[in-house]
């Protein structure tokens, strides 16, 4: 995409929807057939409410380049924002069969999944989201792993690590809501590492405390935990408790 469309993209990372809208509005009328320019309009739109056009807009995304996975996400994202879980889990199964390494699109599909009802493939999901978090390589100046996708629509102004930060929350949380403790944990540790502060004023640790009081929680070992989760105490039948 050409100069102005990295302005919407910029506007569209500072929540700024309405001039995103105008920048990718500009670009579609230079290069009508520019499948990203489409794609990253109909997302814009989504935002503020414009349903109907950006579905209209995505569509025309997927009919120009009908393998690009960017879309389908995108897609998948707009219905998410509308609460349309079953179909922004069609949408995101395709963009992850056209990405399959695209572990944010893996995550999304998860919660999707979950919001419609379908716990254990949304599992299925979650986990794949995490197997893939483990392979990403980190770059040799930095030493923080990224995802290989960047959805574009999370928290104006905020910095990479803490949306990263903010996803990895949101998979724990889902996780713990299907059971998966020891699953939720590791999540929960991979956001600690990106943003300490947001993950120690997050859900997950009175969550998991709960859980703990009610079924006994995860037996792990305690290095296992962060430091922010740590067991201080154990009780009378050896469990840790989350403080």
């Amino acid at each position: 995409m050409n100069q102005r469309a990295d302005l919407g993209v910029h506007y569209l990372l500072r929540g700024e929807y309405d001039r995103a809208v105008r920048a990718f509005l500009d670009v579609i009328r230079e290069e009508p057939n520019d499948a990203s320019a489409w794609s990253y309009y109909g997302i814009s739109l989504a935002h503020i409410g414009r349903a109907a056009e950006a579905e209209a807009a995505l569509a025309r995304a997927i009919q120009l380049a009908p393998a690009n996975g960017e879309a389908w996400f995108h897609l998948g994202v707009a219905r998410s924002l509308r609460e349309e879980w079953t179909d922004a889990a069609s949408a995101y199964r395709r963009a992850v069969a056209l990405a399959p390494d695209d572990m944010v699109a893996w995550h999304r599909l998860g919660v999707a999944l979950a919001e419609s009802g379908e716990e254990p493939s949304a599992s299925v999901a979650f986990e794949r989201a995490l197997v893939l978090s483990r392979s990403i390589p980190a770059d040799e100046n930095d030493p923080t792993p990224r995802p290989p996708f960047d959805d574009h629509v999370e928290e104006a102004g905020a910095r990479e690590g803490s949306r990263e930060a903010k996803s990895w929350l949101d998979l724990s949380l889902s996780l713990l809501s299907l059971g998966d403790e020891d699953a939720a944990v590791a999540a929960y540790e991979r956001a600690y590492t990106l943003d300490p502060t947001r993950a120690q004023n997050s859900l997950f640790r009175p969550m998991l405390r709960l859980l703990t009081a009610v079924n006994g929680g995860p037996e792990l070992p305690e290095e296992t935990y962060p430091a922010s989760v740590r067991p201080r105490t154990r009780g009378s039948d050896g469990r840790p408790e989350i403080l």
